[in-house]
């Protein structure tokens, strides 16, 4: 005991010694054998290293079931939502749809337009006999003061009457008995020609209307 007493009074030694210690008492693994730690490590996570025990020169692999974050068989706390990404590109167009067999609802007319439209083709000047054409109205008869004969001849649809005339048939009785003629063009729709009769009791007369048309485009 007396012998190892100037060793500790070496105030070198215990400095150095002091200083060795100093160096690794924060490190639980030493690079230097103390008694404590006297196993070095030649393999494992530990190569190189003094330690306490050589279970930890061992290559230990950790199960999935030893992590913390999968203890107990529980999933952890969803973290925020990150940020939104940027927007991908515009993709292709895609086909034409069906069309719809439902017809839309009408829509609201459109402005008059400020823009005239062409003219037409010039109509004729003067009368041409190749435009007129003659049209037989029906044949009526009377034998009565009472009853009157009318005989109406019409010309087509847009076309004008020009002029016209009428015939009367006596048979077997003489004009004599006709007491009453009218004949004449149309003045409000000026497309036809009338003739109306009226005789004396006992006679009878026949009567029937011509009329002559001058033909407006569309041509017949």
């Amino acid at each position: 005991m007396l012998s190892a007493i100037p060793l500790f009074n070496n105030n070198n030694n215990t400095v150095a010694m002091a200083q060795e210690y100093d160096k690794y008492r924060d490190s639980y693994y030493s690079q230097y054998p103390t008694d404590d730690k006297k196993y070095e490590c030649r393999t494992g996570p530990f190569e190189g290293f003094f330690v306490g025990s050589v279970e930890f020169c061992k290559h230990v692999k950790l199960d999935d079931k030893d992590r913390k974050d999968n203890r107990d068989n529980r999933t952890g706390t969803q973290g925020p939502p990150g940020p939104p990404g940027s927007i991908g590109p515009v993709g292709p167009q895609g086909p034409a749809g069906p069309a719809s067999t439902i017809p839309g609802p009408q829509g609201q007319p459109g402005p008059a337009s400020t823009i005239p439209g062409p003219q037409g083709p010039a109509g004729p000047n003067q009368l041409n006999q190749t435009l007129l054409y003659k049209e037989l109205g029906d044949l009526d008869s009377t034998n009565s003061t009472d009853a009157v004969a009318s005989s109406l001849a019409i010309c087509d649809m847009g076309d004008i009457a020009i002029g016209g005339l009428f015939r009367i048939d006596s048979g077997s009785n003489s004009l004599g008995d006709i007491n009453f003629i009218q004949a004449g063009l149309s003045t409000t729709t000026f497309d036809n020609y009338e003739t109306s009769i009226r005789v004396n009791n006992g006679g009878i007369q026949f009567v029937q209307s011509f009329v002559t048309c001058f033909d407006n485009p569309p041509l017949r």
